[in-house]
């Protein structure tokens, strides 16, 4: 029965970002990211499948692509990058940033923002949840950008939406390298500069 709920939960808040979505066809794709952890803190960066988020792959999904972070002891969850909290939930946060790219974080024990606040990069947003199953706290986080379905109106059950949620695999900043993509299982720490001077 949870996991319907939790199933139904999802599809609800992907149904409402549809509803107020600001809609980017092609972003730019190479802005640097913080780690979603307060400064200092490592953990342990595991890629995440749809279905455990709770999301049919098959649906409006492009280029599917999540991050949990475990860390060793409870964190701050903070904002990776400027922008502005679109919905708040009991666990998740919403953020929209300048270029029309938003970052979801979830799997939160507490939210610390609210709907309409202004963010910078590095302001605590939540707290991380202890995970069920290793004794390790965590925080999901998800970058996507909305554009148009091309497939609109055709009987394909993608079809059926106006807009798909295209991921983005983003580039962090970490206190061992200035620019990089994640590799599962590797640790990262993070610092607080995220912006890189042109030769690293």
């Amino acid at each position: 029965m949870k996991r319907i709920i939790l199933t139904l939960s999802t599809l609800l808040c992907a149904l409402t970002l549809v509803g107020q979505t600001k809609i980017v066809e092609n972003p730019e794709t190479d802005a640097v990211y913080r780690l979603p952890i307060a400064t200092g803190v490592s953990a342990v960066a595991t890629p995440l499948t749809p279905l455990q988020l709770g999301l049919a792959r098959s649906l409006n999904t492009v280029d599917f692509c999540a991050w949990e972070f475990t860390t060793s002891r409870e964190s701050d969850v903070v904002a990776p990058r400027d922008g502005v909290v679109e919905s708040v939930t009991e666990n998740r946060v919403l953020i929209l940033h300048e270029d029309g790219i938003y970052t979801l974080l979830r799997a939160m024990d507490k939210v610390c923002v609210a709907e309409g606040d202004t963010v910078k990069r590095g302001d605590k947003v939540g707290v991380t949840s202890l995970g069920s199953f290793n004794n390790k706290w965590r925080v999901w986080m998800e970058v996507f950008h909305l554009r148009s379905n091309p497939n609109k109106g055709e009987i394909a059950l993608s079809g059926s939406y106006d807009h798909l949620r295209q991921y983005i695999n983003p580039i962090f900043t970490t206190r061992q390298k200035c620019k990089v993509q994640l590799t599962e299982g590797n640790s990262y720490t993070a610092k607080s500069r995220t912006w890189c001077w042109p030769w690293e």
